[in-house]
């Protein structure tokens, strides 16, 4: 059991640093030696583990990452391949297309399409209104230190993941009433299969701590957000983040950072009932 503890560590530390060095032209030994295991043992390891190959999912997250910046910004493909890791243009396009059945080109077109169609509905119904979402202010913050548990999977079942992190915290004396508590969302679920989606379950600790039990530590970057504040339940998260990635980022004309987007839970249960939840959508800019 010990043993098996030990290589799950070992395998959340490859693929944090994956996470955080996808726009570097990182190699198979890197990701090994980051996991403290030998990079002839280390591929075996992590699909016996994951289900999946090393370069499955740096490859994911290196193309939704490259999704993300041909909707959102104007930089031209050459750059976008190189911001995302790849070392010319042709691999990236390759790549790009193999995973999404278009050329990055051919994605922009049409993702812009959607969009404008979609901005044209979310307005017609007033969904803005119907939210109850005003304009975001924006704060600059400084790094959190979290203890968090990995959800894999739709986002619609997250609620293990919140019981399994919160019975540690109790187990550990962390929890406090007033404790703050945040989810980090690192995949667009229109984007990625429901089986990938990453979800990080957060709470917001003094100090490191080794990782035990499943639960990992990890800095969430600080810098520059936009944040939209919105009371109700989370059935309504699909749609506050519909507004916010096809409307509001738009109105605003934010430059979106690479930085993942969280939630931090400012009233939540058990102690709320869904009508009375605060959520705060922290989206990183520039």
């Amino acid at each position: 059991m010990a043993n098996s503890v030990w290589y799950d560590d070992r395998i959340s530390a490859a693929t944090q640093f994956m996470e955080s060095h996808w726009n570097k032209p990182i190699q198979l030994a890197d990701i090994a030696d980051a996991a403290a295991i030998s990079p002839y043992h280390f591929h075996r390891v992590f699909k016996a583990i994951t289900g999946q190959r090393v370069k499955e999912v740096l490859t994911r997250i290196r193309l939704g990452k490259a999704a993300h910046q041909l909707k959102f910004s104007n930089d031209d493909i050459a750059a976008i391949a190189e911001a995302t890791g790849y070392q010319n243009h042709e691999t990236f396009s390759r790549a790009f297309k193999d995973y999404f059945w278009q050329s990055p080109s051919e994605y922009r077109s049409a993702i812009r399409q959607q969009t404008e169609i979609r901005q044209r509905y979310l307005n017609e119904i007033k969904i803005e209104q119907q939210l109850g979402i005003g304009d975001p202010s924006i704060k600059t913050i400084a790094p959190l230190q979290v203890a968090y548990l990995r959800h894999t999977g739709s986002y619609d079942h997250v609620a293990t993941t919140w019981r399994k992190l919160m019975l540690w915290s109790v187990r550990k004396l962390l929890f406090r009433l007033n404790a703050v508590t945040l989810g980090i969302v690192h995949d667009d679920p229109y984007l990625t299969e429901s089986d990938n989606i990453r979800f990080d379950a957060c709470l917001v600790v003094s100090k490191p701590f080794k990782e035990k039990d499943d639960v990992n530590y990890k800095v969430v970057d600080g810098g520059k957000y936009a944040v939209f504040r919105f009371k109700g339940g989370y059935d309504k998260m699909y749609a506050v983040y519909d507004y916010i990635y096809n409307v509001c980022v738009f109105r605003h004309q934010f430059k979106l950072d690479h930085r993942p987007a969280f939630e931090w839970y400012v009233k939540s249960p058990p102690f709320h009932k869904p009508s009375e939840f605060v959520t705060d959508f922290y989206i990183p800019i520039q």
